[in-house]
């Protein structure tokens, strides 16, 4: 049983969604978005949160119901069988797994293009230094809802904060104007929008560990889904209001913006962009530290070899040798590949078949289950989704 200095309370578990949900594609995309559909790019971060809310409400229901370890693993054995749960469980573990060694290299990436020193280094070199720091600071004491998620979600802030500040007093309407052909690409941009609002469910892997779990734990699912959409919208619409057209060529839009709102402080925008990435090594850390728990639970539930190894808890109810493992098989995955497109497509078939299944599970829980809180109808439109 985890002692009360070991759980995570509810304003941590939503904190853990956002470190996870909040990575470098809020601020990647804007350049994406606007390429495609102009103006109208803020809408898909709007459309896309109402194609995916069946999806979240079947997953949160689910996890108000089962607020154990393992999430996804465990409400698809409940509610389909053995095989789904494992099918769920390790496809789910193997993309989250895949996202974090992606965005893993892309940090290091990032540090090599700044410091010309690092590049005497193999990337995969530093890929690994990096894993081994992820994976140490655990073995050293942190807790996976200690002060680090505060640091981590304030970095990522700072640049939020910053384009909200700036990019309202550079607010331009005049970059807003709408085109037939601008709303037809929106549909081309949904994809892209989804990915950037999923990563709420990380949570359900550690759903023993909120206090009062079964009480709190949709909830958070909920606010924290809730306010990363409004972020995004809101990062979108402003940084086009600021910049127009031209945050199709920034890249990452802060420093341009930081070139506009302040320029004889550039130096603000340089370390602000360095934030940034920050941000996914926060990222990193909220996914590595959840997911080594879906491997926990498939040991415990004897799918894999090493029970007693891959079980074991540290006092800080991290279950170490989960993590370790965890942090070998991203060492694979990167040594196979780091290219970006390989890596993002499995994790997000990985991730989207683990979560069909959800649905699936939602289904039949909304049959079978007395009171569940959701109508058939709502798991069927996330399936639709998932599909």
């Amino acid at each position: 049983m985890s002692s009360n200095k070991n759980m995570i309370s509810p304003v941590v578990g939503v904190l853990i969604c956002i470190n996870t949900m909040i990575g470098a594609g809020l601020f990647i995309n804007a350049a994406t978005l606007a390429q495609k559909a102009g103006p109208w790019g803020f809408v898909g971060y709007i459309v896309s949160a109402l194609l995916i809310l069946p999806l979240i409400l079947s997953v949160s229901t689910l996890a108000k119901l089962h607020p154990v370890s393992g999430g996804l693993y465990v409400f698809s054995k409940s509610h389909i069988g053995n095989w789904a749960g494992f099918l769920s469980g390790w496809s789910y573990f193997l993309g989250k797994t895949a996202a974090g060694g992606l965005l893993m290299h892309k940090f290091v990436q990032f540090f090599q293009a700044q410091f010309s020193f690092l590049n005497q280094f193999p990337a995969l070199v530093l890929d690994y230094f990096v894993l081994i720091f992820l994976i140490s600071i655990h073995i050293l004491g942190a807790r996976i809802g200690g002060k680090l998620q505060y640091i981590f979600v304030s970095l990522k802030m700072l640049p939020i904060i910053f384009v909200f500040t700036f990019g309202f007093i550079t607010f331009d309407s005049s970059f807003y104007q709408f085109c037939v052909s601008d709303f037809s690409s929106l549909f081309l941009i949904i994809p892209i929008c989804v990915f950037a609002s999923t990563g709420f469910e990380i949570i359900c892997s550690v759903g023993h560990l909120i206090t009062d779990s079964a009480k709190n734990i949709k909830r958070v699912i909920l606010t924290a889904f809730g306010i990363v959409v409004c972020i995004n919208a809101i990062f979108q619409g402003v940084v086009f209001g600021a910049l127009g057209c031209a945050v199709a060529e920034a890249g990452i839009p802060i420093l341009p913006l930081a070139q506009k709102a302040i320029p004889y402080y550039e130096i603000i925008g340089r370390i602000l962009n360095g934030s940034v990435y920050a941000a996914i090594l926060g990222a990193c850390f909220s996914i590595f530290t959840a997911n080594c728990w879906n491997l926990f639970t498939l040991a415990e539930n004897n799918h894999l070899p090493f029970k007693k190894f891959l079980t074991k808890l540290s006092i800080k109810q991290i279950p170490l040798g989960a993590l370790v493992v965890e942090g070998f098989i991203a060492a694979i995955i990167l040594a196979i590949t780091s290219v970006q497109i390989p890596l993002m497509n499995v994790a997000v078939f990985s991730q989207l078949v683990a979560m069909l299944l959800s649905a699936v599970a939602a289904f039949y829980a909304a049959k079978s289950v007395a009171n569940f809180g959701l109508r058939r109808w709502v798991p069927i439109l996330g399936i639709c989704t998932a599909s």
